[in-house]
């Protein structure tokens, strides 16, 4: 947030509550929003709501869809099939899950050559790689040594893999390297990730050990995880192990 209360909003929420509770937050506290921004297109990074309808939309890159609509439409198709959002729904049937934005997020306002956005608020670098999705980007708050890093570096979650690449694992150690690149160069000291909790820069090397570990284990077939006590990260690990041993 700038000294004027210039503010970026970062993958907001994900039920149509937990979006608006975010924009009535932003509002209380006199911030101005002027961009949201989508660490990745995945439908939970997407989304729309009272407080951030009508923002412009910014992401780091990768492949272009051929059309907006089409792009809106396969990612509600996405949160629709989504089983763990249908059992989070099924928990709290008063909630409903949050609308996905109806135009596909734009690359980010930057001067040419540069990884910094380009907007009225404090420097802000983007880290860009292909780990997770492909067009997934990471935010550096210089001045305070943030990471908000979308779905990367997870206390609960074990790295899950871009299915749709040619090299998923490969893919997936460059993007911690960039991370990790990132941290150094801007001596990070606190890492918020999009589903899980924030750490400090301790707990932030032991994640980049651990995904970097579970890599490895998941390439010779197997794991110890602490974090596939979670059954539906267990069912993740399944499903990509069995897609590696194909």
């Amino acid at each position: 947030m700038g000294d004027d209360g210039t503010t970026l909003v970062v993958d907001p929420g994900v039920t149509a509550a937990e979006v608006a509770g975010l924009g009535a937050a932003v509002a209380r506290r006199g911030w101005r929003p002027v961009a949201v921004w989508s660490t990745h297109a995945h439908w939970d990074h997407v989304l729309d709501g009272h407080g951030v309808r009508g923002l412009p939309r910014w992401r780091a890159g990768g492949p272009a869809a051929d059309d907006d609509a089409g792009w809106a439409r396969s990612r509600s198709d996405e949160r629709d099939d989504d089983v763990a959002l249908a059992a989070v729904l099924a928990a709290h049937p008063q909630d409903a899950p949050a609308d996905v934005v109806p135009v596909r997020p734009e690359p980010y306002p930057h001067a040419a050559g540069t990884d910094r956005l380009d907007w009225r608020g404090p420097e802000v670098a983007v880290v860009a790689h292909a780990a997770h999705a492909p067009d997934h980007g990471a935010l550096v708050v210089v001045r305070t040594g943030v990471l908000l890093c979308g779905d990367m570096l997870s206390d609960r979650e074990v790295p899950l893999l871009d299915d749709t690449a040619a090299d998923p694992v490969g893919d997936y150690r460059a993007g911690l390297d960039a991370l990790a690149g990132a941290v150094e160069r801007f001596d990070v000291s606190v890492v918020v990730p999009g589903h899980g909790s924030p750490g400090d820069r301790d707990e932030l090397d032991r994640r980049l050990d651990a995904d970097r570990a579970y890599l490895d284990a998941l390439a010779d077939g197997r794991s110890d995880d602490p974090r596939l006590a979670d059954p539906w990260v267990a069912d993740a690990h399944a499903v990509q192990l069995a897609a590696l041993r194909r």
